[in-house]
């Protein structure tokens, strides 16, 4: 697709001659049957001309854009992958993809034909947003692109993906790996922790960081567990939805599973599944204290303003959670990190892999795995092991 000025010199019946300036629109179209072919317009003006190209590119379909000779901006692709990432992904993950796209995809390859763009076009570009940004923000840009351009594919515009093929860095995987797992606590540490988020807080916070840090809760799980979820009977905790912010747009069209409450978008937990964790027996009690006299559809942890416990709550207005973990030594940690703590404690307590798998809604072991680090405890004990083993004294 394209839009050009053309100017044309004609000449009066009375000899003078004159110029006329039209914008010549152009689409290169694939029919069912038959070679490529082109279909042109000619306007008076540019706005026009723009116009009629975009009603083209949105009424396409199947092979009617030549993607060899169209540029990503122009292509309409990410209007053609909307639609479908809008119903398939989790609201807040459909956030990213939109973000990356506009803020990382479009200002890098906007300009480039895209049946030029190539695997080594993506990595490149990848580790450029990794530098400037985040491993986490340059991924899910890739993400966005990889969606788009899948839909490209599956239309029958593009014969592959080179987004879907394209591989991180070395680097960058283990930076991503570093990331997700961060730091971990023993339970003498998230005993700290918890002590002092009740001294700042108070007892809804500090339970909630507790349960996070000994069941393995996510936090949007933490903040949308209700009253009937926790069965004091048989000591388990069912995990049935989760609860995120977004930015308010009353017109997005939403997943079927989900549902939206102002700002904040409820659903399943991540993965679309509910599972069945354990209730540690030292919070039974504050547990129950907690709850006493709510109704079942209540929220267990509630902000005393809105009835709900939203991230705002625990890391700005509610705790300084940086300078909270620094003072307790643990600079860096992370809420996110609680969930770790969790794995690690599970494992280092002898649970086996394939439990704490299902604990915390993994779907691979090697992920449960990959949460798993070794507390500086545990290695004085392997070494106490070793001396006891091998009779050697200092």
């Amino acid at each position: 697709m394209s839009v050009k000025k053309r100017v044309y010199s004609e000449t009066t019946p009375e000899g003078k001659t004159r110029t006329r300036t039209v914008w010549r629109a152009r689409v290169w179209t694939y029919p069912p049957h038959g070679p490529r072919r082109e279909v042109e317009e000619e306007f008076t003006t540019k706005t026009k001309a723009e116009e009629w190209e975009r009603k083209q590119r949105q009424s396409s379909r199947g092979r009617s854009l030549d993607l060899e000779r169209t540029t990503l901006a122009d292509a309409g692709l990410w209007e053609r992958a909307e639609p479908i990432l809008r119903r398939r992904l989790a609201p807040k993950t459909f956030d990213y993809y939109r973000h990356g796209w506009n803020l990382r995809v479009l200002p890098t390859f906007g300009q480039m034909k895209v049946g030029r763009i190539s695997v080594g076009d993506v990595e490149r570009a990848q580790a450029q947003w990794a530098k400037e940004s985040s491993v986490h923000t340059a991924r899910q840009a890739r993400y966005a692109l990889s969606a788009a351009l899948r839909v490209a594919v599956k239309d029958g515009l593009l014969p592959a993906n080179p987004a879907r093929t394209a591989e991180s860095s070395k680097s960058e995987k283990r930076r991503r790996h570093e990331r997700k797992v961060g730091q971990t606590l023993t339970p003498a540490q998230l005993d700290d922790l918890v002590d002092a988020v009740l001294v700042d807080a108070g007892e809804t916070y500090a339970r909630m960081v507790d349960l996070m840090g000994s069941a393995g809760l996510r936090y949007g799980e933490a903040a949308a567990l209700q009253v009937a979820d926790i069965d004091f009977g048989r000591r388990v905790i069912e995990i049935r939805r989760s609860v995120t912010e977004v930015t308010k747009d009353d017109s997005e069209d939403l997943p079927p599973e989900y549902w939206r409450e102002g700002n904040l978008v409820w659903g399943p937990p991540k993965g679309g599944k509910a599972r069945v964790v354990p209730l540690p027996e030292h919070l039974e009690e504050p547990l129950r204290a907690l709850v006493a006299g709510e109704r079942r559809t209540a929220q267990v942890f509630r902000s005393e303003r809105t009835n709900y416990v939203i991230r705002n709550n625990v890391l700005k207005r509610r705790t300084d959670w940086a300078k909270l973990v620094a003072g307790l030594g643990f600079a860096g940690f992370r809420v996110h990190d609680l969930r770790a703590t969790a794995a690690t404690n599970y494992l280092s307590a002898g649970v086996p892999a394939h439990v704490v798998r299902d604990i915390m809604g993994h779907t691979d072991l090697r992920v449960t795995n990959g949460y798993a680090r070794p507390h500086d405890d545990a290695l004085t004990l392997a070494a106490a092991a070793l001396r006891t083993y091998s009779g050697r004294r200092s």
